[in-house]
């Protein structure tokens, strides 16, 4: 497993768009709680996948994480029953 900080470490735009792609879309991977994410109404209207992608190369931190990517599975959040399905 590799363990990335992606404060110190930024994603790629490649990065960012595949993460939201192997989650299924913007909506499984918005930080809902974050400030932008509240003023740009996003929570009931995820914004559309090049404007999320360009807001999280701004702000990263509008990516819910913990973010793990294995194999063909994703699992975003904390989602200890699905980490542990995933890592067997």
């Amino acid at each position: 497993m590799t363990v990335r900080d992606y404060a110190k470490q930024p994603l790629t735009q490649a990065e960012v768009e595949a993460i939201v792609t192997r989650a299924g879309g913007v909506a499984a991977v918005l930080n809902t709680r974050h400030a932008d994410a509240k003023a740009n109404g996003w929570a009931s209207k995820p914004p559309s996948k090049a404007a999320f992608v360009a807001a999280v190369l701004r702000e990263p931190n509008l990516l819910r994480r913990p973010i793990l990517l294995a194999d063909d599975a994703v699992v975003i959040g904390k989602d200890e029953a699905r980490v542990r399905e995933v890592l067997g």
